[in-house]
């Protein structure tokens, strides 16, 4: 299987993903939990509890999400989902094409997409897959990558 295009990985399913594993992105739903219970306390015992509450809501959730999300997206393992590119599943692994477009010099052309690296990756490697509508999400190990979105055609 091979995209016949290069093909990045979108924000949303990125950030699905990071909410959905046990990792950093569970950090927020925690902060969150917190700040609604402040929010109940606040309204039947004392309103600074309210305000506190209102605080951790409004400004410390969206601003932990935004960091973690920058964060995990523009970690070295995980660039090569969102950078543009191919999977193709061999027998051994999957072999993941990195492309970088090239503007034509003298203006004429339309810019041509080039592979500027390739990666092999082995099954040794991979830790679980995911199946989602779109992608299968492959978790690794021992790789230069920790996760991997190839898409199911």
């Amino acid at each position: 299987m091979q995209a016949s295009q290069p093909f990045t990985v979108g924000r949303d399913t990125i950030f699905k993903t990071l909410i959905s594993t046990p990792s950093s992105g569970w950090t927020i739903w925690i902060v969150l939990l917190i700040g609604i219970m402040f929010i109940a306390v606040g309204c039947f015992v004392d309103i600074r509890w309210l305000i506190i509450g209102m605080l951790i809501c409004l400004a410390v959730v969206p601003a932990l999400a935004f960091f973690i999300y920058f964060a995990y997206v523009l970690a070295s393992d995980m660039v090569a989902n969102v950078v543009h590119h191919t999977v193709e599943r061999q027998s051994d692994g999957y072999v993941l094409r990195i492309f970088r477009k090239v503007d034509d010099e003298s203006g004429d052309a339309e810019s041509a997409w080039i592979e500027s690296q390739r990666l092999s990756i082995f099954d040794s490697n991979i830790v679980k897959v995911k199946t989602t509508n779109e992608y299968e999400i492959v978790f690794l190990k021992d790789s230069p990558l920790s996760i991997l979105y190839v898409p199911r055609y």
